[in-house]
């Protein structure tokens, strides 16, 4: 998640310090979440819980003698000695070309990496863009968002109606081959290449979640226009609303689904969350507002245990008995809104156990080169005070699909094959 989360990346507080300004908007996790961000994918495991859009630094970034300093009590002068030393020895030694600015950026992708931190990304000069444009649901690519593995991508999640859905890709698929050459020897240009410039046609070989078969694919990258809300009736009274990620749209989307389902015969919803990996916190703040009574919905401490935000959600609550559909694919955000569901005992929860991601991130933007910094800040708690991250959060009632569909796209689960929404229509009529 990223403070204000993609929850409402929007959000936006200037700073009057001399040479940067600042924009912060907050975002969760999608998934989503996800290695480096690009068009096409998205770096981390799931989509970022986005607390704030991003933080724009203009001007002046260090003083004029261009110092880094490290900062803390355990630094080791030693290091910071070789570390000097190692870039005095390549700048007077070594024989061959190279750019003292392309070292500088692989330190700073070094530094950002040593962090341990999947959910803390470095986007390179250029690809900032592309993310926040990935984020608000509009972007060129082939639409999945992937996690680094041994042999390859793994695929996190797929965009429904997508160039990689056209092609059979589903989550739990890891492309090994682009193009005949293997995934692991792409660099972000040579993946934007590939797979997000608009037209370009590559051949993926793919490992089947399903059954560990290889095959080939071809996908043709184009714009993707990502709708995140969407509803269906399963007859007497029982509606239906299904949310992919939490994009700058979802709140508005969702609030207009519920007042078309309120024009008609409701007597229960199912609010299907399933695969899911987040997005902005304003958006999963807005969804979990207009269902939930007076009360907390969230909040998220810092390093220190400070607590640098609590949201509430006011009066006004969806009445009509609803059920919330739930799989190892609903991270963050969704986390965020099925939390307080349970909390607040608003419903009962079924499928299966959740991601159990509630980091929330902020996006820094340095704007001289659209180069950008997805940094890990804060943590999230349920109105009860549970952190869930790295648990999740468990079902009222656990059902697993078949071996054959537990990583399928929902769309791509026949309703005879469908237990987990059976069973959520079956609740809604007892």
């Amino acid at each position: 998640m990223e403070s204000n989360n993609i929850y409402d990346p929007y959000n936006q507080e200037k700073s009057t310090q001399n040479d940067n300004k600042k924009r912060k908007t907050v975002v969760m996790d999608r998934g989503i979440f996800i290695g480096i961000i690009i068009m096409i994918v998205i770096i981390s495991m799931l989509s970022s819980f986005l607390i704030c859009d991003r933080l724009f630094y203009n001007g002046t970034l260090f003083t004029s003698q261009n110092k880094v300093a490290f900062v803390g009590e355990e630094v080791d002068e030693y290091k910071l000695q070789k570390l000097q030393t190692i870039i005095n020895l390549i700048n007077e030694n070594y024989c061959l070309d190279y750019s003292m600015n392309d070292l500088i950026e692989g330190a700073i992708q070094g530094l950002v990496y040593a962090l341990g931190d999947p959910y803390t990304n470095y986007l390179e000069p250029g690809y900032l863009e592309s993310y926040m444009n990935y984020l608000t649901g509009t972007y060129a690519g082939v639409g999945i968002t992937y996690q680094v593995a041994d042999n390859g991508f793994m695929i996190v999640s797929v965009v429904e109606e997508s160039p990689a859905a056209e092609a059979g890709i589903v989550a739990g698929d890891i492309i090994t081959h682009i193009n005949d050459k293997s995934a692991l020897e792409y660099d972000n240009e040579m993946l934007s290449e590939a797979l997000s410039v608009d037209g370009a046609t590559s051949t993926l070989t793919v490992i089947k979640a399903a059954d560990n078969a290889t095959v080939n694919v071809q996908v043709t990258a184009r714009q993707i226009n990502v709708t995140s809300v969407y509803t269906g009736d399963f007859g007497d009274g029982i509606k239906y609303i299904r949310i992919t990620q939490f994009d700058d749209d979802t709140g508005t989307e969702f609030k207009a689904a519920v007042n078309k389902i309120q024009e008609t015969e409701c007597k229960g919803l199912i609010l299907d969350l399933r695969n899911n990996g987040g997005g902005y916190e304003k958006e999963a703040a807005i969804v979990a507002d207009t269902i939930l009574p007076e009360g907390t919905i969230a909040y998220c401490e810092d390093k220190k245990g400070n607590v640098l935000d609590t949201v509430y959600s006011d009066a006004n609550e969806l009445t009509m008995p609803i059920v919330l559909l739930v799989n190892q694919n609903s991270a963050s955000a969704s986390e965020y809104v099925t939390g307080a569901f349970k909390d607040h005992n608003k419903g009962t929860i079924i499928g299966v156990k959740t991601f159990g991601k509630a980091l929330g991130q902020v996006t820094y933007q340095f704007d001289g080169d659209d180069s950008g910094l997805t940094l890990t800040i804060a943590r999230y708690f349920t109105p009860s005070g549970k952190c869930i991250h790295g648990e999740g959060i468990t079902p009222d009632i656990v059902i697993e699909l078949s071996d054959e569909y537990k990583n399928s796209a929902v769309t791509d689960i026949p309703f005879e094959q469908d237990t987990q929404l059976q069973k959520a229509i079956e609740e809604l009529k007892k």
